[in-house]
Formats: structure tokens, C-alpha cells, sequence
């Protein structure tokens, strides 16, 4: 009975947390990842400039993720975001390859919250990055989809812009609701 209800109420909560209703019921084909992972190259800062809207950055404009290495071998995950009121939202958790065997799929963690996919599908390390998770709950009734591109700096080139978002519609994904995400001189991400 417990798990029902629960089903019932993630369920519940899915339709009112998501903004837009997706206009595919079901999730695409798993996309190819990246053969090689160098977790190294990819610590550092990697500031959002587009992603599909999510229900926990829901009206949130400069958003950044800093990764860093901690001592049993994960990566630290620090991101941050500015909120409508202009608060800032902070999470901290951890990253992991479950399997070698796909060193471009990790999970990442953050407390409280059950762990999530965070697939690479393409990386140059120094100048963006194409993330982008997708799972289907309930048979395909919920599809919890998520895509975001990433720049080391706070504005990436527009031809790598378009190059990145490129990489979502060669792997079949949708990008319609795909938004930019507000980077400017006004940001701030608790740091000096």
C-alpha cells in the first residue's frame, strides 16, 4: 500500500513540478556517450548557457556547477544557482561512473535525493560540454528528461552554441524546449 501511495504521489508531484508537457510521451533511444572519460580535464567551472526546463531550477537564471576531486575517488559537485528573488539556490553532492565499461555515464547524488543519470555526450573539456539524462516511469506515463549545455566561460561562442545544440538533434532528441539559460555581468555565484 505504502508504495502505491508513493507511486501515486511522485506521480502527482511530476505533473504539477514540470512546466511544459513534453511533447513526446516516451523517452528517445539512449544516446552514445563519450568512449573516454577524463575526469581530471573536466574539473573546474562550468557555467549552464541552455538546458530543458526542470522542476528544481525553475525560474533560476546563472547557474553554475563546479566539480572538484575528492579523496575516495568521486567528483564534488557544487552547483549554484540565482533564484527570482534573486536568493542563491546551493546544492552540494558527488559524481561516480557506476560502470567502466561507459565512463561517460555517471550518476550524481545530492542529499535527500535519490541519485540521477548525468550522461556526456560530448565534451571538448576547455570550451562546452553536452549533458542530457532521460527515464521513463510508469510504464512511459512520466518522462523525467533533462539536457543541459555547458561553457567554461560565463557566455559560450555561438558558433559552439549552435555546435552542442547540433549534438542533441543528431541523436534524435527533441530540443523544443530547450531555453537559455541568463549568464551576465550581474551574476553572481557566491564566490569572489
Amino acid at each position: 500500500m505504502n508504495h502505491l501511495l508513493f507511486i501515486s504521489s511522485l506521480f502527482v508531484a511530476s505533473c504539477f513540478a514540470l512546466p511544459h508537457a513534453s511533447p513526446r510521451s516516451k523517452c528517445p533511444t539512449k544516446p552514445p556517450t563519450i568512449k573516454e572519460f577524463n575526469a581530471t580535464e573536466y574539473l573546474g567551472k562550468w557555467y549552464e548557457q541552455r538546458r530543458f526546463p526542470a522542476f528544481f531550477q525553475l525560474n533560476t537564471r546563472c547557474v553554475m556547477a563546479k566539480y572538484g576531486l575528492l579523496d575516495n575517488g568521486r567528483v564534488s559537485v557544487h552547483n549554484v544557482a540565482t533564484k527570482e528573488n534573486g536568493d542563491l539556490d546551493v546544492i552540494d553532492g558527488s559524481a561516480y561512473v557506476p560502470d567502466e565499461n561507459f565512463p561517460g555515464e555517471l550518476k550524481v547524488e545530492f542529499p535527500g535525493n535519490p541519485a540521477g543519470d548525468y550522461w556526456i555526450i560530448e565534451t571538448d573539456y576547455h570550451n562546452y560540454s553536452v549533458v542530457y539524462s532521460c527515464a521513463d516511469f510508469l510504464f512511459g506515463a512520466i518522462k523525467l528528461e533533462f539536457a543541459w549545455i555547458l561553457s567554461r566561460e560565463k557566455n559560450l561562442d555561438p558558433e559552439l552554441l549552435e555546435h552542442a545544440t547540433n549534438v542533441y538533434v543528431e541523436n534524435g532528441i527533441d530540443i523544443t524546449l530547450l531555453e537559455d539559460t541568463l549568464q551576465d555581468e550581474e551574476c553572481y555565484y557566491g564566490e569572489e
